[in-house]
């Protein structure tokens, strides 16, 4: 009878981990979420590579906020449209690429943290980054919240 116990013992505790862990697993993003936020950076490169910064601007909510490094917090659209267009004023569109996505969240709020890569017109690499965005579903609508990111040259 002792083996019996044992072996019960033995079974609950190598199980209970998996028993915990599956409502946070559940409740994580679907395919579905990962691809609109995916789709919302192809939203936000494309207007990038355009040279738009109001349609950047527009990509935010309305307390949506930049945290560039080593600058202050810029917050709203308008402040945010006229960060980028300070930013690359004296330089011709660019592209940005995004890769190595991770997301945390659900249907309504979801980080993604990932790497990014900024080209200037002739393919030239200029940085390299890691960001952290906070995105907010706002009438259905993914919007970012927070874009923070740490750059480095390449």
């Amino acid at each position: 009878m002792r083996p019996i116990r044992f072996f019960a013992a033995a079974v609950a505790v190598c199980f209970s981990p998996f028993v915990f862990a599956m409502p946070a697993l559940a409740n994580g993003p679907t395919h579905q979420t990962e691809t609109a936020i995916k789709a919302e950076n192809a939203r936000w490169a494309d207007a990038f590579r355009r040279g738009d910064y109001v349609a950047i601007g527009h990509l935010y909510t309305k307390n949506g906020a930049l945290l560039p490094p080593g600058g202050d917090r810029v917050t709203g659209s308008t402040a945010i449209t006229a960060y980028f267009a300070k930013a690359y004023a004296k330089s011709q569109s660019g592209s940005v690429s995004f890769s190595n996505y991770e997301f945390y969240g659900d249907d309504q709020a979801m980080t993604e943290v990932s790497d990014a890569e900024v080209r200037d017109h002739s393919g030239k690499l200029q940085i390299h980054a890691k960001q952290t965005l906070i995105f907010l579903k706002q009438g259905g609508v993914w919007k970012l919240h927070r874009d923070m990111w740490s750059s480095y040259a390449p």
